[in-house]
Order: C-alpha cells, then sequence, then structure tokens
C-alpha cells in the first residue's frame, strides 16, 4: 500500500511540478526561437555611403540583413553556422568624407545548441521566455495565496500562513514587473530590452517600493524598539525579549543601505546602466530585504487579523494568560484587560446559548509576586461575581508555553473520567497583540 502523501509534500510536488513545466517551456522556448538573432546599434547620423559589417573570427556567424532607419538606429540579423564567441564589428562610412567612419561592436555567442546571442544576454526569444517566466511568477504566487487561504480556515494560527502569505506578495509582484517590462519592451520601446535589463529591473522596482516604505518602516521600528525597551525593564534583558530590537536594526540598517546604493549609483534610473558590481548588489539586496518586509507585514496582517477574531459562543473552557501582578496581589491594567475579557465572553456566551463556560486563570509565581498570578486572577474573578465552581486556576506556569500546556493538563484532569463524543471547546484571552503566538502555543498543547 502506498505510504500517503502529507499537505507539505504534496505542496512540494506541486510546485517542482510547475517550476519543472516552466523551465523546460523556457529553455525550449529560448533554443526554438534564437536560431537568429538582431543586434542594434545606435548610430550619430542616418545618411551614410555605405554600411559594413565584419566579424573577427569568421565562421561563428554570419550576417544575412541590415538596416538602419531614420533615427538612426542599425539592426543587424545574424545566423549562427559553428560554435564559439566572436565581435561583430559594424561600420559606417560618412558620404561627406569616405575617410571617415563611425564604428560599434557587439560580441556574440553560438552554442552547442545552435543558440545565437549577445554579450548582453539578448537573443531573439528573449520576450517570450521573460513572459514564459512572469508568468510563472504570477501562477507561484496566485498558488501560495490559495494555499494561504486554506492554512488560514483549516488552521487559524500557523506560521505557515505567514509563509505563503508573504511569498504569495513576493512572487506576484515580480511576476508583474516583469510582465510589465515585457509589454513595455514589445510594444513601447523602440530598441527592445536587452537581457541584462529584465535581470535588473525587478531588483530596481524593488528598491523603488521598499523606499517608498521608508516612513512606514522607520516609525514601526521605532515603536518596536521603545516596546521592546519597556518590556526589558518589566521582564529582564533575555534575547526573546531583544528580537524587536535586532528586528529593527536589520530594517533600517537595510534601508540605508538601499539608499546609498541609490544615491551613489550613478544613471540608476537609466535602462542602459547596467554590468556593474553596484548594479548587481542592488538587485540581490533589494530582492532579499523585500522579501523580508512581505514576510514582516504578513506577520502584522496575522496578528492584526488574530487580535479581531471573535470566537464562537460554543466554548467549554476560556484561558486567561497571565503576565504579572502588582505587589499587592493586585492586576496591572494589561492582565485587568485580559480577564475582562474573558468575564464579558463568558457572560454572553451564557445570554446567547446558556452554556457555563469553565474559566482557567493560567501563571505561576515570580519571585517578585506575593501569590501565584493564577490565583490573583481568580481573586479578581470572583470579585466580579464568577461563581468559584466556575473557575479553574492554574498557578505552576512561567511562560506562554507553560500556560497552554499546564491548562491543557487541567483540561484533561476533569474530563478523565467524562465520556465525551468530541474534544473539549477552547478559548484563551490575552491581549490582541499577543493573540497569533499565543494560538501557535495552543495548537502546540494540543488544543484546536
Amino acid at each position: 500500500m502506498p505510504a500517503k502523501q502529507t499537505p507539505t509534500m504534496r505542496k512540494f510536488l506541486v510546485i517542482f511540478v510547475l517550476t519543472l513545466t516552466f523551465a523546460v517551456a523556457t529553455f525550449f522556448t529560448a533554443v526554438l526561437q534564437s536560431k537568429t538573432i538582431t543586434l542594434y546599434f545606435w548610430a550619430p547620423s542616418n545618411d551614410y555611403a555605405d554600411i559594413f559589417v565584419s566579424f573577427a573570427q569568421d565562421g561563428i556567424a554570419v550576417d544575412t540583413s541590415l538596416d538602419i532607419e531614420d533615427s538612426g538606429l542599425i539592426s543587424v540579423d545574424l545566423r549562427p553556422l559553428k560554435p564559439g564567441t566572436t565581435n561583430v564589428l559594424v561600420q559606417c562610412v560618412h558620404k561627406e568624407d569616405v575617410q571617415i567612419t563611425d564604428s560599434m561592436s557587439c560580441a556574440v555567442t553560438v552554442t552547442s545548441f545552435g543558440m545565437i546571442y549577445s554579450s548582453s544576454y539578448s537573443f531573439r526569444g528573449l520576450h517570450a521566455a521573460f513572459l514564459l517566466i512572469a508568468i510563472y511568477f504570477i501562477l507561484l504566487g496566485t498558488t501560495l495565496f490559495i494555499w494561504h487561504r486554506q492554512c488560514r480556515k483549516s488552521m487559524h494560527f500557523s506560521y505557515k500562513s505567514i509563509q505563503d502569505l508573504g511569498l504569495s506578495v513576493y512572487f506576484l509582484l515580480q511576476g508583474l514587473v516583469l510582465l510589465a517590462a515585457v509589454i513595455y519592451s514589445t510594444f513601447i520601446r523602440e530598441e527592445p530590452l536587452k537581457g541584462e535589463n529584465f535581470f535588473l529591473l525587478s531588483g530596481y522596482a524593488l528598491t523603488l517600493i521598499s523606499i517608498l516604505f521608508f516612513p512606514v518602516l522607520f516609525i514601526f521600528s521605532f515603536l518596536m524598539t521603545i516596546s521592546n525597551v519597556a518590556l526589558m525593564r518589566r521582564e529582564g534583558v533575555r534575547p526573546n525579549n531583544a528580537l524587536g530590537i535586532l528586528i529593527s536594526l536589520f530594517l533600517l540598517a537595510g534601508l540605508s543601505l538601499l539608499v546609498f546604493i541609490v544615491y551613489t549609483s550613478p544613471g540608476y534610473i537609466e535602462l542602459g546602466s547596467t554590468g556593474s558590481p553596484t548594479a548587481i548588489l542592488r538587485g540581490v539586496v533589494s530582492s532579499l530585504f523585500f522579501y523580508f518586509v512581505c514576510n514582516l507585514f504578513s506577520t502584522l496582517l496575522h496578528c492584526q487579523i488574530s487580535g479581531r477574531h471573535n470566537p464562537d459562543y460554543n466554548k467549554d473552557y476560556v484561558i486567561i494568560l497571565g503576565c504579572g501582578i502588582r505587589e499587592d496581589g493586585t492586576l496591572y491594567p494589561l492582565l485587568q484587560g485580559r480577564a475582562d475579557r474573558a468575564i464579558r465572553f463568558y457572560q454572553e456566551q451564557l445570554e446567547k446559548t446558556e452554556k457555563k463556560a469553565i474559566l482557567i486563570p493560567s501563571g505561576g509565581q515570580g519571585s517578585d509576586e506575593c501569590m501565584p498570578e493564577g490565583e490573583a486572577i481568580r481573586n479578581y474573578l470572583l470579585s466580579q461575581g464568577i461563581p468559584a465552581e466556575q473557575i479553574m486556576a492554574e498557578t505552576k506556569s512561567t511562560n506562554t508555553s507553560q500556560n497552554m500546556k499546564y491548562s491543557m493538563n487541567l483540561i484533561e484532569e476533569a474530563l478523565a473520567d467524562v465520556d465525551l463524543d468530541a474534544p473539549p471547546e477552547v478559548a484563551f484571552s490575552t491581549t490582541n497583540y499577543h493573540v497569533f503566538r499565543s494560538g501557535i502555543l495552543a495548537a502546540d498543547a494540543g488544543m484546536n
């Protein structure tokens, strides 16, 4: 009996087949269409007595036609003869003085497949090949977005959902940029774009978009740094608490590098300004940085959506996540807000369905606390009129992962002698920015 495919394996196979299909299609499109090539040269004038085409090495390629337009654009058609590389020299003789010539040159290469391309990586099937690449990126981005929607429906809290959405935006944008470049080069631009232009246009577009996001990313980094500093003052200096500051520094460093590259690159926005190490660097940095930005905004979007999630009124248990109490055992406003939200949900469910949920205040005792957080929350719940029999405190956990794990242990112990038709329905109450991460930890603890 064949082994059952996992969702991850199926997705891998889909991406592999999609990539292989377009890779093969692009390769054969390039090989079959590149049996000839047209080279373009801009001449200072269009009034010449004669134009000659010669080759540095004979027998590699041969010219089949030559044309000059009123604008001074010279086009030379070449046909390959045998594998190799040679320089093509175009000499234009002036009518007024035949001793004066304008010379232009370009290197061409003929492969063993009979494909001929220029030193700028241009060939006859260039636009068709990049059209296929653009369609591939768009299809890949669309596929990832569909998976993202499916993942959110089947498992609301998942890092995989973040990754799928971030990659979806990244590939969709790459595909749209290449598609726009193909359309522009085919129908608008007089001289078609060269291969190197296509490779760098995407990086240029991502650089521009990243720089336009500068104000938003700067404000985000500033606020996240302030939040992390406040967190370290309250909970101590630990790597996890400093993660936001490191992310902020990475964002600002990446933005600063992009701005520096643009500022110091001569002719940055000119399509002909390619082939330099700086151009390659800005393309690589832009792509990596924008990929990071896509995942960052995907994370923020998921956190916002999760923070606004309203669970169904069918819950058996509601866990209240602790986060520190005052010296006298009363709740800080942040923790009181979590308890009040759980109380409101308890009362709304009771009113709508007459079903009483059991509240589980969760949190152990810190070194500077007079009692466990779970006990302090329990006291607050009692003061707000929640019956004692509807409260089941968890008082041993020291972090969110343990909150979920130990609370789930209490639930399993309470239901050990109960024959259930379905697993218990569980919700948790926490601060809005903390919902997504808590949901992932709840899933890890075995909750739905």
